[in-house]
């Protein structure tokens, strides 16, 4: 077996392969690389030609990583990164920045963080286009993060952070009880609550709900009729009914204002939201920029 030369190797090839590794795609990897596929094609095989490997093997439709590819796929981030850090000068201007800001959360939730988050950065940097990405369930956060997916999530706090996360506390939320008026009255203790017809959000994750939870040291349940994967539509499914939702006091200025709401019969600690970044990207001066905006949009 002839010996690779890493002379060969340049940041252009490794971010190509790194990207459709993430991707699991050339064309996908060709868009987010604001390139061809053929582009890409050609730096696969160059890349392929110095390493002495497939790489990428044909599956279906698609594409699966060789075994040689699954090893190389860490050490090639944490070089792209070390490579970025070479050309961080500690010194950021946005303005001369052509590359978005995105930031992953659940935009259902947060929508009037969200417009805030957009006027302070355009008071800023008028032409700043901003991406907002869909996270799901927190346990997304991390593999966002460190495939360069999004540069920060915000989202509630976890029980435990991944050690490859860091995080800053943005702000804390009460939780209500959200209902119809015209189709109930509200709750008047947890055993009603107990009993009543919930509706609640699922973004797929298996972990317990904080309610949940604290209804299990009760050994109280819920009845759940109906889960679903955005605040809108339990909005909606909660009007004319008699269900009921618990979620983050804030809803009451987007997608349940059009609903009443009362006390939680239930004692249980706020939902901490925080933002959340990868470590790799501690000392980017770009997203210490941004970092910094995001904090001052909640502490104000």
């Amino acid at each position: 077996m002839r010996d690779a030369d890493a002379s060969q190797l340049s940041g252009r090839l490794l971010r190509v392969f790194i990207t459709v590794y993430d991707e699991m795609s050339v064309s996908k990897a060709a868009e987010r690389l604001h390139t061809s596929q053929s582009t890409v094609s050609h730096n696969l095989e160059k890349l392929r030609s110095i390493i002495g490997d497939k790489l990428f093997l044909p599956s279906g439709r698609g594409i699966v990583p060789s075994a040689r590819a699954e090893r190389l796929a860490p050490k090639v981030r944490r070089l792209l990164a070390q490579m970025d850090a070479l050309l961080d000068t500690g010194e950021y201007v946005p303005q001369n920045d052509p590359e978005p800001f995105v930031i992953a959360t659940n935009g259902g939730v947060l929508v009037p963080e969200v417009t805030k988050i957009c006027q302070t950065i355009w008071r800023e940097v008028p032409s700043k286009k901003l991406v907002f990405r869909e996270l799901g369930t927190r346990g997304n956060a991390e593999s966002m993060l460190g495939k360069g997916e999004a540069d920060f999530a915000i989202t509630p706090r976890p029980a435990n952070f991944p050690l490859t996360l860091k995080h800053t506390h943005l702000f804390t939320e009460d939780f209500k009880v959200f209902y119809d008026p015209q189709a109930r009255d509200p709750i008047k203790d947890i055993y009603e609550y107990s009993a009543a017809r919930h509706a609640t959000l699922d973004f797929g994750g298996s972990t317990k709900s904080i309610v949940q939870t604290f209804l299990d040291d009760l050994n109280l349940s819920r009845n759940v009729a109906v889960k679903v994967p955005n605040v809108w539509l339990l909005a909606e499914l909660i009007r004319g009914t008699d269900m009921i939702a618990t979620l983050p006091r804030m809803l009451q200025f987007s997608a349940f204002r059009h609903l009443d709401h009362c006390t939680l019969p239930l004692s249980i600690p706020a939902a901490r939201f925080d933002l959340i970044w990868h470590q790799r990207y501690d000392d980017s001066a770009r997203l210490r920029w941004l970092r910094d905006t995001l904090t001052r949009v909640f502490k104000t």
